[in-house]
């Protein structure tokens, strides 16, 4: 069924449709039956368990759209390729069948549908896109009849496989561009199940778990939507999604490169409105590490670059073409702008010649990333004017990475070398055991790579856990960088066997970071310290002899000045209407309790999840409460 009311720019106001969103209240799976009997069962023609099960999927993200959204359409793709049978990765056995199932649909008067435009391999100039299908009126009328919570919809499945694996696959070139960039794809493959991969899923588990019980939204949003632009200046959109599925992606077919989080909303969305999140209502501190794959490689080396940074900024060297312009030259352009400017291309630069392999990669995804700055509106970083953009070519970059290796020779013999994928493993090592450590304590914490997210009280915390991640990861590294680190004996494990809490206050209570940076003296708790609590065996309601109230005063100290960017954000404008309506929807949700229908389908995807992960200790963590929580 077609609208003729939609136009172009209406249709490219879309996301692609998600078939492995979940949600087990009755309200939703009474709505599937009356709208199977009503226009699937005189079809005769579908298998009602496999048309139910498909026809429940398309449904669920149908009406979340159309709720945030009313004007939103999801595409679709009717290519039967798109959909195919895998038993790790497609548990809900979604096939095309789905295809079949959304056709019928349309037919039945119950979504519209626009066709998609082809592909530019047929058409030099012009748009591109998949097809595009919305609810039409009588869908929505089903739709309003629904006592529904929104937030009973589920990012993913119960069972759904948080662990990926992938391998890099050639994609086809375009007969009709001989001579073309060879361009490839990362593809999930099976793999066998190990004790630490269930390890892995265990935290990932519960980390999901917790974040669809917290509200994490931008405040100053006044659409469940931000929008971005990319590097060709095409604007797209970071859906504000109510919850999410987190997942770690292991790239090159092997357990030991990449491992990077992702499928959070906030690792899109830019930094401007990023700084504008709140989590469950309360202002952030985001957190990053300095220049992390940099130290990283010369701890390697058996260097600090911290202490050989003194205070200095780690990425700045010399740029005559930029450090000697002239103000004539700097039209409708700050001079701090251009320094803004610089430190930026000098860390995509450096950034990329780690993650790269040869030099025409680097020179252009260099220039991308410059390039899609430009069309920021409220961005940081812009783009200078002509008279100094007109210098950046490929040569002025290769003039500027000479300089950056004469900077690190110490490990200058890393760069270009495709070293990249292995720092990513050793960085996400490190994020899954900050994961692991505030997921156990009830903490949420959001995650980008390296940079971590997390509510003002607690980022004092943050960054003593951050330390004692980072030692323990570092401590064990050799030029070797196949060898894999040891476990921790700092932070709170999810797979640890006591009960007891082990951990010292300062990474186990909330500790705020005040008057960042101006008064930031801090009592010195060293890890020398931290060493001996766990070798004694003391437990942690001895320590301080149980006075609770002492734990704020201790402090890690600083010890590398320069490990740390620290972002004290407070929200700029008064929350939105929209924000307040999420918020509120989300504590109705959590005051309902459980609303999951019982049924032989649920209980078979419990038992399949409880047998990939250690049930026992997942269940301990659902009933265990922290000791930040007993003392509130």
């Amino acid at each position: 069924m077609v609208d003729p009311v939609k136009s172009h720019s209406d249709l490219l106001h879309s996301k692609p449709i998600d078939l492995h969103k979940s949600c087990y209240n009755k309200e939703f799976w009474l709505l599937r039956d009356a709208i199977y009997n009503n226009y699937f069962k005189p079809l005769h023609k579908h298998k009602k368990s496999i048309a139910k099960r498909h026809l429940l999927k398309i449904l669920i993200d149908v009406y979340q759209a159309w709720y945030f959204d009313p004007s939103l359409c999801l595409s679709v793709s009717f290519n039967n390729n798109t959909y195919t049978l895998d038993n790790r990765y497609n548990k809900l056995k979604l096939t095309k069948n789905s295809i079949i199932i959304i056709k019928d649909l349309i037919a039945s008067g119950l979504l519209y549908h626009k066709d998609g435009m082809p592909a530019r391999t047929r058409y030099r100039t012009g748009p591109s896109y998949t097809s595009r299908v919305w609810p039409t009126n009588l869908l929505i009328k089903y739709f309003l009849g629904l006592q529904l919570n929104v937030c009973n919809i589920s990012a993913h499945d119960i069972d759904k496989e948080p662990i990926i694996l992938t391998k890099k696959v050639m994609l086809q070139k375009d007969p009709q561009k001989p001579g073309g960039i060879t361009r490839y794809k990362n593809v999930p493959i099976d793999y066998s199940d190990t004790p630490r991969i269930r390890t892995m899923r265990l935290i990932l588990a519960c980390y999901n778990l917790f974040l669809r019980k917290t509200h994490i939204d931008i405040c100053t949003a006044e659409n469940y939507y931000v929008t971005a632009f990319n590097e060709w200046g095409i604007e797209t959109k970071c859906f504000i999604s109510p919850n999410c599925f987190m997942h770690r992606t292991f790239i090159n077919n092997t357990f030991n490169k990449g491992g990077r989080i992702y499928g959070g909303w906030w690792q899109k969305c830019h930094s401007v409105d990023r700084k504008n999140i709140l989590i469950n209502g309360n202002p952030i501190v985001e957190i990053a590490y300095k220049a992390a794959h940099l130290a990283i490689l010369y701890r390697i080396e058996g260097q600090n670059l911290y202490d050989l940074a003194n205070d200095r900024d780690i990425y700045d060297v010399i740029i005559p073409e930029l450090d000697n312009v002239t103000d004539s030259e700097l039209i409708n352009y700050s001079r701090t702008e251009l320094t803004q400017f610089k430190s930026f291309l000098i860390k995509q630069l450096t950034h990329n010649a780690i993650t790269t392999t040869n030099k025409n990669d680097l020179w252009r995804r260099t220039i991308k990333a410059i390039t899609s700055e430009e069309y920021t509106a409220k961005g940081n970083v812009h783009r200078p004017p002509p008279s100094i953009l007109n210098k950046i070519s490929y040569k002025f970059l290769s003039s500027i990475y000479g300089r950056i290796r004469q900077k690190h020779q110490k490990i200058a013999h890393y760069f270009l070398s495709g070293v990249g994928p292995k720092l990513q493993f050793i960085e996400s090592n490190i994020t899954m055991k900050l994961i692991e450590h505030f997921t156990a304590l009830k903490v949420p914490i959001l995650t980008i790579h390296d940079t971590y997210i997390i509510e003002q009280k607690w980022g004092q915390t943050l960054i003593n856990a951050m330390q004692c991640g980072w030692d323990e990861e570092i401590s064990n590294l050799k030029k070797d960088l196949s060898v894999t680190p040891k476990r921790s004996r700092y932070l709170k494990r999810l797979t640890h066997n006591k009960n007891g809490d082990q951990t010292p206050y300062s990474l186990t209570l909330p500790i705020k970071i005040d008057n960042w940076p101006n008064d930031y003296s801090r009592k010195v708790y060293k890890i020398s310290q931290l060493k001996n609590v766990f070798r004694k065996g003391q437990n942690i309601t001895n320590t301080h002899n149980g006075n609770i109230q002492a734990a704020y005063k201790e402090r890690f100290d600083i010890r590398d000045n320069n490990m740390f960017e620290i972002q004290l954000i407070t929200p700029d404008k008064k929350t939105t209407e929209r924000y307040q309506k999420s918020f509120r929807i989300h504590k109705d949700w959590l005051s309902e309790g459980d609303t999951e229908d019982d049924t032989p389908e649920i209980n078979e995807r419990y038992n399949s999840f409880y047998a990939s992960i250690n049930s026992k200790l997942y269940s301990q963590w659902l009933h265990f409460k922290p000791l930040w929580m007993q003392s509130e």
